[in-house]
Order: C-alpha cells, then structure tokens, then sequence
C-alpha cells in the first residue's frame, strides 16, 4: 500500500491562481508579439526601401564624379601635357581645369608613381593626400582613395584615373578631389524622420552621417568604390489602437486576479484561524510553556488539538530527562563539553570580579597503549576509574568535565599553587585506587596543566594556554601538574605524583 504524500493547502491555492494569471500572461504576449512583429516587419521594409533608395543618390553621384574624371583623363590635352608638358604648364592646366568641375576642390596631373605634377599646396593638395597618391595603384585601377580632413573646412575625397597611351603605355594618371559636404546634402535629403545614413570608407572610417543618433544597422556597398552606406531606424513603436488592445488586456487580468484573490483570501481566513492554533499550541511547546486552550472552529481540526495537548504534557516530562542527559558523558557520567561551556562564562565572569578561579587540563598518559595493547573496553574502564577518581576529590565549588577522549578540565576555586598540587595528589592516589579497584594493572598516568583565569579572558584564550602547559607537563616526561605562573609567564615545573 503507498503511502498517501501530504499537499499543501496554500500551495494548491497558489498553482490554480498562477496558471490563471499564467494563461492571461500568455494570451496577452501572443497579443504583443504580433503587434510588435507587424511594426518589425514594416520597419524592416522601410528601412530596406530607405538605404537602397540612399544607394542610388549616392551612386548617381559617385558615378557622376567618375564619368567628370573619366573625360579630362581621355582630353588629348592631358595626354599632351603628360608627355610634352613642363611643370609649370602642367600646372597651368589643372588651375585651367577646376573651374570646369563645380564641387571640386583639387584638379592635378599624377606621374606614373603617383606623383603631383606643379605646385601640390597651390592645388589644394596637402601632405596626407600626396602620400596616399604614391601609393595609389595606378597602372591596375582606379580608385577613391581615403576621406582626408586635414582641415575641418574642408574634408574631402579623392578619385584617380590612370591615363594611357594608344599603345596602352601608362602616362601617369588624373586627379579630382571633391568636398564631402556634397555628399552630405545627398545624405540629408535622403534619410528619413528619426532615422540615420552614413557612409563608411574603406577603413571603416565615417565620410559623412545624418540623421538621428542611433545605431547603424543595416549596410550596402556602393558598387566598387569599397565605400558602404549604412542606415538605421528606431525601435518600432506601438499604435494608439496596439496600446489600447494591450490596456484592455491588463485590465481585464487584473480584475480577474482581484476576483480570484478575494475568494481564496476568504476561505483561507477561516483554514487559517485553526492553523493558527495548531501553530501557536506547538510554539508553546517548543518554548516549553504552558499550551493555550486550543478551540477549534472546523470539528475537523479537533483531534489534532487534542493530540497536540497530549504530547505537550509527554514532552514536559521528556524534556528534563533529555536536558540531564544532553550535558552528561554517557560513558563516565561527568559532565561533557557543552556543559563546561555553558559553565565557563559565569567562571571568567567570576574570574573578573577578583575571584581566584583555576582551570586544569589534563589527560591519561599512555591511553592510547592500553587501546592498542588491551582494547577499548579496557581504555572505557580506565576512563571510568578517572571519573570516580574526580568525582570523589571534588570539592563543592569544583567543576569537572570530560571534553573528549582521556581529555578532562576542571574548574577550581579559592586555591595556590601549594592547594593545587595537593590536590593533585590526591586525585593522583585516588586514580591509582580506582584503577585497583576496576582490577586494571595497566602503567598509566595523570599528566595535567593548570592556568589561573585572568580578567578579560576568553573561552578560546584559556583553553589555549591550558593546552599549552599541559604541552609543557607531556614534555618534561608526564606524571605531572605544570602551573603556569600568570605574573612572570614562567612555569612551576614542581613534580606531583
């Protein structure tokens, strides 16, 4: 037969109101998740429809820029200046030739290593961008070089064009260089209301950005140029009406959880009431005090208030057998170590207010022999001869307790050194006796250390320097009690037996 597996009441409640809440919780996230995936969605269309839209201005624009460069490189006038040219005609011609190109910054002839050819600076041609012309591949492409804004008034990029012979010999190449802000207007006029467009060069660098400042999500390459054109949009926002669907929706959860909660609320109060009493009878024995009248208003909870009286009255009894027991060594009935801890605050407490109080440490010598040699129970004998040993040499005001194994403590008031090792002979003779009288013939000994408790001490202060004179006591060959000397921290090494 199995055994029947108690439920909580509460819990029970609990489960049935959160799979409520539960399935309006879900019911309304379906909700919002197709509102929200819808504006996604037109989201997403949008800002595809913007970015390639973007692409075709900036395009058209690139593309214009490239069909200008295109044509003064194939000018017969340039292939005549690259090859029967002087620098200063040379120079000539491209001052000649930037009022042709609106937008233009910088027009200049290159030599086949990328070279300026004429006075650079009078081009409008600073040092970062002769640099990067030098190394411009001019015998295999044409290219747009890096954004350079060596000035903030006048950031630019660079477009070259290789210029060859009939025979396809290279002669050097074309220069153009057009401001950025141009392609800032393509920009400004192509982005949307809270949206964003930039352009990335090759580097990843930005050319030129407009629009609001939230991240850049969706890119497009400008055809060849190794530019990108990067667009994003804002988080999709809900409409009146998706707000409104999602406010009745919390209303109407709300309500229902109001319902629900009130009627379980109302039928708890009256389980609770009796739970209650059940709770407060077995607090009271727990704390060991008297158990209210337990008057039930459900006749179902009366038997369990009835057993509840009874085992109140049976526990009263268990409880100071169990508190006897629970401070006594089960094998030698002194006292164990809980109860020489609950005794030793009101010692150091003592110890404060003058009182010449002592604690003694001491254990057997050569135990661990006899449990090798003649076995436990012989050892469990021993132990037993030096419980009677202590309790017959105690003195009223004395405290002697097992802490654990042949470890033994004592607490002794109102003696000197001369009273202590006095009384160490006499429990000395008195082990010796019992031993006798347990019928063991065994070579053991009393090995003890004794510190006076000084004011401020601690539980953990006095057991350490106990330990360590009983250390002192093993040391200078057992069978003796080491006091220590609290004025001087010397030791009175006198031996007892």
């Amino acid at each position: 037969m199995s055994k029947a597996v108690a439920v909580s009441l509460r819990r029970r409640f609990l489960y049935r109101l959160w799979a409520v809440v539960a399935l309006f919780v879900v019911a309304l996230g379906f909700s919002l998740w197709v509102v929200t995936d819808t504006a996604r969605t037109d989201r997403a269309a949008q800002l595809e429809f913007q970015i390639v839209s973007a692409s075709k201005h900036v395009a058209r624009r690139l593309d214009y820029y490239r069909a200008a460069l295109r044509q003064l490189a194939g000018d017969p006038r340039t292939h005549d200046e690259l090859t029967l040219g002087t620098t200063d005609t040379q120079h000539a011609w491209a001052e000649d030739r930037i009022g042709l190109f609106p937008g233009a910054l910088g027009v200049a002839l290159l030599d086949p290593a990328g070279h300026v050819l004429g006075d650079a600076g009078a081009l409008h041609i600073g040092k970062q961008c002769q640099a990067d012309l030098v190394g411009t591949p001019l015998a295999t492409s044409r290219r747009l070089l890096l954004v350079h804004r060596e000035r903030a008034d006048a950031a630019h990029f660079d477009m070259v064009e290789p210029v060859r012979d009939v025979g396809g010999a290279l002669l050097g190449g074309a220069f153009l260089s057009f401001r950025v802000e141009h392609l800032q207007r393509v920009l400004d006029d192509s982005v949307y209301p809270g949206h964003a467009l930039a352009i990335f060069d090759a580097r990843g660098e930005t050319v030129v950005r407009s629009g609001a400042a939230i991240p850049l999500e969706t890119r497009h390459p400008l055809g060849d140029s190794g530019w990108v054109l990067a667009a994003g949009a804002p988080p999709p926002a809900l409409t009146p009406d998706q707000i409104a669907v999602v406010a009745t929706a919390v209303t109407t959860l709300l309500i229902v959880l109001a319902i629900m909660v009130e009627g379980i609320a109302r039928l708890r109060r009256n389980i609770d009431t009796d739970l209650d009493l059940v709770r407060h009878g077995l607090e009271a024995i727990a704390s060991d005090v008297p158990v209210p009248a337990l008057t039930p208003q459900y006749i179902e909870f009366r038997p369990a208030m009835h057993e509840i009286e009874l085992l109140a009255r049976a526990l009263r009894e268990q409880r100071a057998e169990l508190a006897r027991l629970s401070l006594t060594d089960a094998l030698t009935g002194q006292p164990n170590r809980r109860a020489f801890e609950q005794r030793m605050p009101q010692m150091l407490g003592l110890a404060q207010r003058g009182h010449a109080l002592a604690l003694v440490l001491l254990d057997v010598d050569h135990f661990k022999q006899v449990n090798d040699t003649l076995g436990h129970a012989a050892g469990d004998r021993v132990l037993l001869a030096l419980g009677a040993a202590l309790a017959s040499v105690a003195r009223g005001s004395d405290f002697s307790a097992r802490l654990a194994g042949d470890e033994f403590a004592l607490l002794l008031a109102d003696l000197d050194a001369a009273g202590a090792h006095a009384w160490y002979a006499r429990l000395v003779d008195r082990f010796k006796a019992e031993l006798r009288a347990h019928g063991l013939e065994v070579h053991v000994s009393l090995s003890a250390g004794l510190v006076w408790l000084e004011s401020g001490d601690s539980l953990g202060r006095v057991l350490a320097r106990a330990d360590r004179t009983l250390y002192q006591a093993k040391g200078a060959g057992r069978a003796r009690l080491v006091i220590a000397d609290a004025a001087s921290d010397k030791t009175d090494m006198q031996a007892a037996r």
